[in-house]
């Protein structure tokens, strides 16, 4: 049996038979408690180096005309070493001086000596210092926008590069090899055997479709001696409709795919069909629609010319937004900002989801790594203020509709609100004893105007629409002071000026919407046509083309393999991670494009490699000299994504159904048996099997999955409905399909559904310890033999 650690009980100790496996579990998974990094170089970027660039840099930078108290905050060594009176700062310390003179104690000098920062500003600081105070590494010199700065590497075009010379020239078996052979050979290592058949379908039923096989086709495989019998394999389950659903999911995460918004206030109220979004990426996948069409749906597909009505639902890219809320009483300047935040956010997710490029940085000032300047952020910026989160029926001549639709929901979000204002000024009056008599003619007409909108919005609903976007220029409307408006209007269009310091209320020079500098060929042009998205769109996949490619090609390459060529997938600039196989990066992006962008030819070059089908076994030399394993020289060993985990467990105790599409389930009831790509993905509540298991905040762009070990996960594979009932389901289906009805016949018949193998002698003998009955009358204890098979590590983890 495959436990985690320890011995096998002895006939002297039977009170312990049926515990020892699961609390052996407990124990030793317990001992590598592994936290989710997060370096904090980005929050550093977005929210403390701003505040610094406005209040801090005029007296503590190298551009200042003297540093006032030999303290520079412009780089990290100067915030390391500090100024005359030492360190300004200690990971963790709330006494570190940065946070005493913000915070004007009386101690020390006040900073800034003009007047206390905002408290949110001096929250942020503080929060960085919690976090460890990170800073980003030396800052490397920034080349000018210009044909300097597009000699960087990944800016460069991309072109297939000839294969090298290997020291096996027998081992490759596509032209990925060489490249991955050509690295083994320089640093003096050897690739690994290649896995037995039994490992290799596993794995690649997995990595394909995101469940495992049967143990049927476990050995139908393992018999098969056709030459081409894996990529026969490969080429079938490619085609099947599971794969579509699984890699889907991998794009969820980069387009930070969600249900809902961060608070159910009235003004962010969740979209009503975000579903449709993730099944046209279901169907995308399987379609095997081209990278850079697919790259244009999401960004344009109403704007490109001979859409089919089924391509809408991919604007939910943008329509799913986060959507933050807006108090209408709140001031102009403030709506003003959370607009400029939903802007950035788009911006972001575009930007590092498509071109692996840090760009939000620059909404405060220029970037301090990448050649990107300020104007470029409100280049792309000033699309995103004139592109709507919207709701299309899904018809040919829906454009109509769309508009009466808009103008209803607009209206009632607006008559309801005002109500419910309208009522809470009549109760503080009624509290503070007064007249309320006033308020009653205007709540009596707000009630009336709020049911003829409701009864209008129900003639209109209609089950066939998505959330989509549309062209409309956005302005925040603060004529009224006491009610602030934001304008939406279509057919009308702007350009943002530069928010000095990112401040919307300072507003510099009007920039015109266009496409990043340094991926233009000399002066980039302003866009032309409506908000830019169309525009947009094509300049990732022609403009930037080599970029775009590298990006996805590296995402789908840690998606097999589990690690990236460049291990920042979504930060292809200075700061980010060179590629441990650059040649290999350009020549695999170059044969994407010219296969026309097809995601299923990238991925079945990928699996059938040479490199992919190694044994994961451990070479201590090897390990020695390439702990990581960057060099590939073995499979790596994967521990289940969340999906899969589960996925697997109800298919293995059949439970599994293959319905797809449509609305969401309810990830944490025990009778949601869908796929888990189908189940809601929650900004504001998320369910707990993705709080536990690592999914991607989906507030923002998930650049990757981060894998942790957790003292809650063990318990909930011991304790939660969910295993409980699989193992049930488990131990019940192998009462039926066991060869006759002994004991062994149906701990067999266990491993073979859970772990897809026949039990070794010892293993065997384990498990029949394990169920006997500890009393006259006990049942024996099939579940928790299921139970403890489903929570092994040779469940959990792929070889």
């Amino acid at each position: 049996m495959v436990m985690h650690a320890g011995h096998p009980p002895t006939a002297a100790a039977p009170h312990h038979r049926r515990a020892w496996p699961v609390l052996t579990l407990v124990i030793v998974t317990l001992l590598p408690t592994i936290c989710r990094a997060d370096d904090g170089v980005d929050f550093f970027e977005k929210k403390v180096r701003p505040v610094l660039v406005e209040h801090c840099y005029s007296c503590h930078s190298a551009a200042a005309k003297k540093t006032k108290g030999g303290l520079q905050l412009d780089t990290p060594d100067g915030f390391r070493k500090g100024g005359d009176t030492g360190p300004a700062v200690k990971a963790n310390d709330e006494e570190s001086m940065l946070l005493k003179v913000v915070a004007h104690a009386a101690d020390v000098p006040a900073m800034p000596p003009k007047g206390k920062l905002p408290d949110a500003a001096v929250a942020d600081l503080r929060k960085w210092v919690k976090m460890g105070a990170p800073l980003p590494a030396a800052t490397p010199a920034k080349p000018e926008v210009g044909d300097a700065a597009r000699k960087f590497w990944s800016f460069q075009p991309v072109a297939e590069r000839p294969a090298p010379e290997v020291s096996n020239a027998k081992w490759p078996v596509t032209k990925a090899d060489a490249f991955i052979l050509s690295k083994l050979d320089e640093q003096k290592l050897a690739p690994a055997p290649a896995a037995d058949r039994r490992t290799l379908i596993r794995r690649v039923y997995f990595d394909l479709t995101g469940l495992p096989p049967t143990f049927e086709q476990v050995e139908t495989f393992a018999a098969d001696t056709r030459s081409d019998a894996y990529e026969r394999l490969v080429d079938e389950l490619i085609a099947s409709p599971r794969f579509g659903e699984t890699w889907a999911r991998h794009w969820l995460d980069v387009a930070r795919y969600a249900e809902d918004n961060s608070t159910s206030e009235a003004t962010s109220r969740p979209p009503r069909f975000p579903y449709r979004y993730r099944d046209w990426v279901i169907g995308a996948f399987n379609a095997d629609v081209p990278f850079d069409r697919f790259v244009r749906l999401q960004l344009a597909a109403d704007l490109t010319p001979d859409t089919p009505v089924a391509d809408y639902p991919a604007l939910g890219f943008l329509g799913l937004s986060p959507v933050y809320h807006k108090e209408p009483k709140l001031s102009k300047d403030v709506i003003a900002n959370f607009v400029a935040d939903e802007w950035d956010e788009r911006v972001d997710v575009i930007t590092r989801g498509f071109l692996g490029l840090t760009v939000a940085c620059a909404r405060c000032h220029d970037h301090k790594f990448d050649p990107i300047t300020a104007e470029d952020y409100y280049a792309l910026a000033g699309v995103m203020a004139n592109t709507q989160l919207a709701e299309r029926p899904l018809k040919a001549d829906a454009d109509a509709d769309q508009e009466t639709m808009m103008a209803v929901r607009r209206d009632l979000l607006d008559a309801t609100l005002r109500l419910s204002y309208a009522k809470e000024m009549r109760g503080t009056a009624a509290k503070e004893k007064k007249d309320t008599a006033p308020f009653d003619p205007k709540i009596k007409e707000l009630e009336a105007k709020v049911e003829e909108l409701k009864r209008r919005d129900r003639r209109l609903d209609t089950r066939q629409v998505a959330n989509v976007v549309r062209d409309a220029g956005t302005w925040v409307n603060g004529d009224d002071p006491a009610w602030t408006l934001i304008d939406y209007k279509p057919g009308e269009f702007r350009d943002l000026p530069v928010f000095i310091r990112g401040n919307p209320s300072r507003p510099g020079e009007i920039v015109p919407r266009r496409f990043l500098g340094v991926l233009s060929s000399g002066e980039p042009r302003p866009f032309q046509t409506g908000s830019g998205r169309r525009e947009l769109a094509d300049a990732i996949v022609t403009n930037a083309s080599g970029l775009t490619a590298r990006v996805f090609v590296n995402r789908a390459w840690g998606w097999v393999f589990g690690r990236h060529l460049v291990t920042t997938p979504s930060n292809f600039g200075a700061l980010g991670d060179r590629p441990t196989h650059p040649e290999l990066l350009d020549d695999l992006a170059a044969r994407f494009v010219a296969k026309g962008w097809s995601m299923k030819w990238l991925v079945r070059e990928l699996v059938t490699s040479a490199a992919y089908r190694q044994s994961s076994r451990h070479d201590e030399k090897a390990a020695v000299a390439d702990a990581d394993d960057r060099w590939l020289w073995r499979a790596p060993r994967k521990r289940l994504d969340l999906e899969a985990w589960r996925d697997a467990t109800l298919q293995v105790s059949g439970q599994l159904s293959l319905a797809g599409g449509g609305p969401s389930d309810n990830l944490d009831s025990p009778r949601n048996t869908r796929r888990t790509v189908y189940g809601k993905v929650s900004r504001e509540r998320p369910a707990d099997i993705h709080k536990l298991f690592d999914l991607p905040d989906p507030r923002g762009h998930g650049e990757k999955r981060e894998t942790t070990t957790t003292p809650v996960q063990q318990l909930y594979f011991l304790n939660s409905p969910f295993v409980r009932q699989s193992a049930s389901a488990v131990a019940k289906a192998s009462a039926t399909t066991s060869t006759g009805q002994s004991d062994e016949d149906r701990a067999k018949a266990i491993f073979r559904r859970v772990l897809l193998r026949d039990p070794t002698a010892d293993e065997l003998a384990t498990a029949l310890n394990l169920v006997r009955p500890t009393k006259d009358g006990d049942p024996p204890a099939w579940e928790l033999l299921a139970q403890t098979l489903l929570a092994s590590n040779e469940f959990l983890f792929l070889n």
